[in-house]
């Protein structure tokens, strides 16, 4: 089993740099709550998350597992395509889990048009030095496209503005996950 040299634990490195000086936080995909509560456990005194998933069992499973963060949690159901409409400050860290519900309907995924929409919504909320961790799954057809779409947008970004790191594991096969990390620089 990885230990060091697995996509979450690089993305946690990266979150822990991010959480060090943010304010603004939005799991995006809150899912289970796993990364909610590694956000909650990990942020600073005067930071916020915002938790948003469109499956009330994924919500609730999210509220579940991060019972005693909930004070600095705005559980929100409903789309990542709306964090704008919910959250009107810059965003400091963005954090997407795409794909399904672990344990629940695997039909029910993430899109490649809406994820697409979210993230352009993301960077353009995000504070300078803010940051977007995108974890893709190409192993099922969604996740896929997803991981097309995506590479279009990020690989266009200006330099000048944007930092894109794509953390992918060379002697794994093409469904193995990949990270998206991004930083918004001016």
């Amino acid at each position: 089993m990885q230990t060091a040299v697995n996509m979450l634990t690089i993305a946690q490195g990266v979150w822990s740099k991010a959480l060090e000086n943010a304010k603004v936080i939005v799991d995006a995909t809150s899912g289970a709550g796993k990364d909610t509560l590694y956000l909650a456990k990990h942020k600073g005194a005067n930071a916020h998350i915002y938790a948003f998933d469109v499956q009330p069992m994924a919500m609730l499973q999210t509220k579940k597992t991060t019972e005693v963060y909930k004070e600095d949690i705005t559980y929100v159901l409903d789309s990542h395509e709306n964090i704008s409409q919910v959250v009107k400050d810059k965003l400091d860290l963005v954090v997407f889990n795409l794909g399904y519900l672990p344990g629940g309907d695997h039909s029910i995924t993430t899109v490649p048009e809406v994820t697409v929409k979210a993230v352009e919504g993301a960077m353009k909320q995000l504070a300078v030095n803010g940051v977007i961790s995108i974890m893709v799954y190409p192993g099922h057809p969604s996740g896929k496209e997803e991981g097309v779409h995506l590479f279009i947008l990020l690989e266009e970004l200006p330099k000048e503005d944007y930092s894109v790191v794509k953390c992918q594991l060379s002697n794994h096969d093409e469904t193995a996950p990949y990270l998206y990390l991004i930083e918004k620089v001016r």
